[in-house]
Parts: structure tokens; sequence; C-alpha cells
């Protein structure tokens, strides 16, 4: 078994070499900028794409489309699919790569302050305001611009943008002349902007200004195959930031992995595959170290809440003696839980403390 399990985590860090990250980065309340200049760090695993599924093959042919053209862009997908990743593909290989990638979550900002965040302020414009801002389109000028959860931006907004898409020209609020900016926006959402549009939530004539070039991006549950692809590159990740050397998953933790629906998608994997490598005992990740609620495949019964109980009691027995290297009272300490009380739950689940001493 371990040499199956090392084919298994050699061909999933070859895998990961070969192919890119698809780790999807937290919503961000602030716009973030990149500095000019720093192209070549940013083509890093963490900022890169994985899957050779037919789904993503097609997200990869799109980015090269987009990276070398100058059409705006719009990605879709569910949450936590990496819909900043495809951003940063598009623009870390494409022209434009040496000037500032900036993202702003349109959903994380007030109405009150949105126009100020997009298009900045005079000194004097309102109380407060006691310097000349730019704005995250004069922050971005030359390179490019990620306004993600952009079906969230207000419908006041959403007229002030379109008039700057279609002049790329900007007005700081307090000021009375436009500004030039030459900045390619990509946006993104998980909403349908189409439904929307039919509900009055979204301007038509902004959609068709955003969305020359859509890119769809699958949820993992559609793309199974590309989990183990992930893995190898997650498990190399942090080895790295959590000074582990994890070799492997075993074939029956990457199955699980694979039959598991992943509500929270690819952010999801990245989590738990951190929580396995953290509670891992030795070099070799097995399933009982995945703590996931439940492995059952999209489509099967889902589970009673006596089984999910039984299932998340095991693991978490089994989760504190990996951690405590067997040892039942610090088991028992570190599950808050009376050394009794946790003796009772081993005989309950047939564990032997003595499979996870060193």
């Amino acid at each position: 078994m371990r040499r199956a399990d090392e084919r298994v985590g050699r061909t999933a860090r070859e895998a990961a070499g070969a192919a890119h990250d698809g780790r999807s980065a937290e919503p961000r309340a602030a716009p973030s900028a990149e500095a000019p200049g720093s192209a070549a760090p940013h083509r890093r695993r963490s900022d890169l794409l994985v899957g050779t599924s037919p789904a993503m093959t097609r997200v990869h042919e799109l980015v090269v489309v987009a990276a070398r053209t100058e059409i705006p862009v719009l990605i879709l997908g569910e949450s936590g699919t990496g819909k900043e990743l495809v951003a940063r593909a598009v623009h870390y290989t494409g022209p434009r790569s040496a000037r500032p990638f900036i993202t702003v979550n349109c959903g994380a900002i007030p109405e009150t302050l949105m126009e100020d965040e997009l298009f900045g302020h005079a000194r004097g414009a309102y109380t407060g305001a006691h310097a000349d801002k730019k704005g995250v389109f004069e922050e971005a000028d030359g390179g490019s611009l990620f306004l993600d959860e952009i079906g969230e931006l207000y419908p006041s907004c959403q007229v002030k943008l379109l008039r700057v898409l279609q002049e790329r020209e900007v007005r700081r609020l307090g000021e009375t002349r436009n500004r030039s900016v030459n900045v390619r926006v990509i946006a993104a959402t998980n909403r349908d902007l189409k439904k929307d549009m039919e509900q009055r939530r979204f301007r038509e004539d902004l959609f068709h200004r955003i969305s020359v070039l859509p890119i769809s991006i699958p949820p993992l549950r559609e793309r199974h195959d590309d989990v183990p692809l992930l893995v190898g590159q997650f498990m190399t990740q942090f080895n790295r930031e959590l000074g582990r050397s994890i070799t492997a998953f075993t074939p029956r933790a990457l199955e699980r992995l694979k039959a598991y629906p992943w509500p929270g998608n690819v952010r999801e994997l990245e989590n738990r595959i951190k929580q396995a490598m953290l509670m891992a005992k030795g070099d070799v990740v097995d399933a009982e170290s995945l703590a996931l609620f439940s492995g059952q495949a999209p489509g099967t019964e889902f589970p009673s809440f006596r089984k999910a109980k039984t299932e998340f009691e095991r693991g978490y027995v089994v989760q504190a003696l990996r951690a405590t290297g067997g040892k039942v009272a610090a088991a028992a300490r570190l599950a808050g839980k009376d050394r009794k009380d946790f003796y009772a739950l081993m005989k309950k689940h047939g564990i032997d403390p003595d499979d996870y001493r060193d």
C-alpha cells in the first residue's frame, strides 16, 4: 500500500508541476494594487490555473484569446471557483503584465463610498477630504482593473461606470475637468446577470459593454478529474507553508476527495487539504485525516443525521489522537472532554490509541 501511496503522491506532484494552481483569493473589502514591473514574481503557482478537464481546457483557451486582445472580459462562476485567478492569468500573460493589476470587490464597498473609490476626489470635495485622492481607475492606468462581483454594483454607480468605459475618462469628486485613463476592465460575478437585467437590477447596456468575451468557470463538482491535480499543487504549497513533508494522499483519500460535491469549490478544497496536512500524523494523508462532513458522491442518498454524527465523532477522535501521538489524556484535553468520556468514544468507535503512537 505504501508503494501505491508514493505513486499517487508522485503523480499528483508531477501533474501539479505541469499544470497551474486553482487557488482563489478571498474577496477584499478595499482595492489592492500590485506594483508596476512585478509581472515575473506574480507568474507563480498561486496565480495560475489547474485543470485538464474539457471545461477547464476551454477556460485556458479563452484566457489565451483574452490575453492577446484588449476586449472586455466577463468571468462567470460560483464563489470559490477561481474567478480572480482567471483575471490574473489574462493580465499577467498579456501586454499589460508589467503595469498595475488592481482588484475591487464591488459588493464590499457601501454605495456612499463607491464613487469615491472608483473615481477619487479633490481636496475639499467633502468634509474630511483633506488631500487629493486617485480612484482605482487612475491607479490602474496602463494596467488592468478587476471589478469582482460586479453584479452587486449599485444602479447609480452602474451609470457612471458605463460612461467611463465609453469615454475612457474619469472625473474626481469635486472637480470639473475629466482625466483620461487607459485601463483594461475585467469583471466577474457569481450572479445571473441576464436574469438581473430582466428584473432591472443590472443595466443591459453595461452588460453588453463588459461581456464582449465571457469566460465561464465550471464548479469543481463538474470536473472531479482535476481534483488530484489540485491536491498535488496544494500539497507542494502547504508543505512549504506548514513546514511539513507530506509525500502522498492515499488512493482512498483521493477517491473520497473526488466523490465530495464541494459546494465551496476550489477554495473549500484548498482549506480541506490544508487541514488534512496539518493533522496528518506521518508523511501520508489518509481518508481519516480529511475530516469531511460526508464523502458521498453527488446524486447519492443524503446521509442520515445519525450516520453523519457517527462519521464526525470517529473522525474527530482519530484527529485528536493523531495530533497528540496517541496520548489519550492529551487528546481528551485537546478535545475538551473528560478522559473517561474520551475512552468511551474510543470504545464506541473501535479506535485503538496504539495505532497513532510514535
